[in-house]
């Protein structure tokens, strides 16, 4: 999370327990702003579609909202017309509890898919929980209340001055260890801001951010139902407001990349049984497109992952997934690094020290670079290694919780 936090003016955070799934874990989380909000999003691309995401893009078609009300425990997907209303009523009971309206309320679930949400429970958590706003904010708390087999809480945050000298904050709180690929990677992120910013500019410092953070991470190559981005921006922070691309606007994109990609590579860390971050850097590619697809079709291979998890460096497993992935190349040009450590010159071995290479894949962090020689584009993206755990984890999710095997993943 980083050592300090820097939270936007105006708004409330928090999360608490309702006893959705688990009568110790917190499980409901909110969002507030003192005031409405300029609002965007960013949504699944599965055509099976979660209930709050069914909702929260309908309440976003004005591009406002003033709250955030989140769940874990229960995915609310594939639960038909009553979980529609559900999330309808979830929606109505906030807005009367903060008065606000129905439609300024964005909402968003995670757990097990095609469950029905305890309606009695969560009622009296967001009763609890609106009788928190005032005191002072726990973002801990709401980081905490939106995981699910996540081991650590995703909190980045970021501040800059604005050309008129006005402090603007942006606070970044996601969740996310499994079921992760573009687009987005599956993922719950919520973003609050201060700025005073235009909806359509706001809108699209979004897609780009997540162009270059979300879209380029993979855990396991599924998408999920539930996929939610959503940034909120109250305009607390009294700066002219943003209505074009000028320095102030370059200035809340660059701080906006940096909070989701800071998220991107939590997430990564943090992959169901993961124990390593694995950075996939395509270079001199004929162009960026075909440098990412190729990045995430290696990013995706369980065979290079799980030789990633031995520490095995069988680079004939990334020159075989640099070959399947579509991407028009030279075999004879390609150059393959651990780190710094060449491997393959030339499609052909380099010589190189296979201890040397074992040492560099049992670190915490690799970094592997294809080098195509064929063009200026480029692309990376972010992964993990595929552990015994991952397939312990997901191989009981709706039995919570799973005996792990070396420890790493997460519990309901």
């Amino acid at each position: 999370m980083g050592s300090r936090l820097f939270l936007p003016q105006g708004f409330f955070i928090n999360g608490i327990n309702s006893g959705i799934a688990d009568r110790k874990k917190r499980d409901i989380a909110l969002i507030h702003s003192e005031v409405p909000c300029v609002a965007a999003g960013l949504f699944t691309k599965n055509r099976v579609k979660a209930a709050p995401v069914i909702i929260s893009k309908r309440h976003l078609r004005n591009g406002r909202a003033q709250a955030i009300l989140v769940n874990s425990g229960c995915a609310n997907a594939c639960t038909g017309n009553r979980g529609m209303e559900d999330v309808e009523m979830m929606a109505y009971d906030l807005a009367c509890q903060l008065g606000i309206k129905k439609e300024d309320v964005l909402l968003a679930s995670t757990g097990v898919i095609g469950r029905f949400l305890p309606m009695s429970r969560v009622k009296q958590g967001i009763r609890k929980i609106a009788e928190t706003v005032g005191n002072p904010s726990k973002p801990e708390f709401f980081a905490e209340a939106i995981m699910t087999t996540d081991t650590i809480p995703k909190i980045i945050s970021r501040q800059f001055l604005t050309q008129n000298r006005k402090r603007v904050a942006i606070c970044g709180l996601a969740k996310g260890a499994g079921m992760i690929h573009p687009d987005l990677a599956t993922l719950l992120c919520f973003i609050i801001t201060d700025i005073n910013i235009h909806k359509s500019l706001l809108q699209r410092s979004l897609m780009t951010a997540a162009e270059r953070s979300f879209n380029s991470l993979t855990i396991d190559g599924d998408t999920s139902t539930n996929d939610s981005v959503l940034i909120l921006a109250n305009g607390r922070a009294g700066n002219r407001p943003i209505n074009g691309a000028n320095q102030d606007f370059l200035r809340f994109q660059n701080n906006l990349n940096g909070v989701m990609l800071g998220l991107a590579e939590l997430i990564a860390r943090d992959g169901e049984g993961a124990t390593k971050l694995v950075r996939i850097v395509v270079k001199n590619a004929e162009s960026g497109i075909s440098a990412k697809k190729m990045a995430r079709h290696i990013a995706s291979s369980s065979l290079v992952k799980t030789a990633l998890y031995g520490s095995d460096p069988n680079w004939g497993r990334l020159m075989a997934a640099i070959g399947s992935s579509g991407v028009r190349i030279d075999p004879q040009r390609i150059d393959i690094y651990f780190g710094k450590l060449q491997v393959t010159r030339n499609g052909e071995p380099a010589s190189y020290s296979e201890r040397e290479a074992n040492r560099i894949l049992k670190k915490k962090e690799i970094e592997i670079v294809i080098d195509l020689k064929q063009g200026r584009g480029g692309a990376k993206v972010y992964t993990c290694d595929l552990t015994p755990d991952y397939v312990n984890i997901n191989s009981c999710y709706s039995r919570r919780p799973c005996i792990l095997i070396q420890g790493g993943g997460g519990s309901f």
